[in-house]
């Protein structure tokens, strides 16, 4: 796969993953049931690029595992994908090494935005700060590819993005 089509392919998820999001968490004018076949095809995305790249295995990977810790993945839509992304993994067998820890260890961080209420904070955890910080601390000591951090950015530019779209439909 070429790294054009992984940064799309990876901001496509991101964008699939907040728009399931935001369908079941806010107002928007889309009947909820669209977050099922959306969590599913973002899980598959997700699968299907952690099969493809090893730096996307173990980012997903990380970052599924801190949503867990932290009960980010809280609706059905975000079941149905983590559904599909554990039916690639038990389908396909990708493996991943203990470096998915610390990776789950920065995403979950970036989730405490609910502990820590200053205002001076919001930033670092509106934008992902800890592990996109995080994951290039990994890059510059060459225990991950630059990939990850390209992937990272593609799918939270998305994330964004399509954040940022939806709160003018609700």
């Amino acid at each position: 796969m070429s790294l054009l089509t992984l940064l799309i392919t990876c901001f496509l998820a991101g964008s699939l993953v907040k728009l399931t999001d935001d369908i079941e968490d806010k107002n928007l004018p889309i009947n909820r049931l669209f977050a099922l076949p959306l969590g599913i095809a973002y899980g598959l995305l997700m699968g299907y690029l952690m099969l493809v790249n090893t730096d996307a295995s173990l980012l997903f990977g990380g970052i599924v595992i801190g949503c867990l810790i932290t009960g980010k993945i809280n609706s059905i839509g975000h079941y149905f994908g983590l559904s599909a992304i554990l039916a690639v993994v038990f389908l396909y067998g990708i493996k991943l090494s203990p470096l998915v820890f610390p990776i789950a260890a920065l995403a979950a961080l970036d989730e405490m935005k609910s502990i820590f209420r200053l205002s001076r904070l919001n930033i670092v955890f509106d934008y992902r700060l800890v592990l996109k910080l995080g994951i290039l601390l990994l890059v510059i000591v060459n225990m991950l590819g630059l990939n990850a951090l390209l992937i990272l950015i593609a799918f939270d530019s998305a994330y964004i993005i399509t954040g940022r779209i939806n709160s003018r439909f609700s």
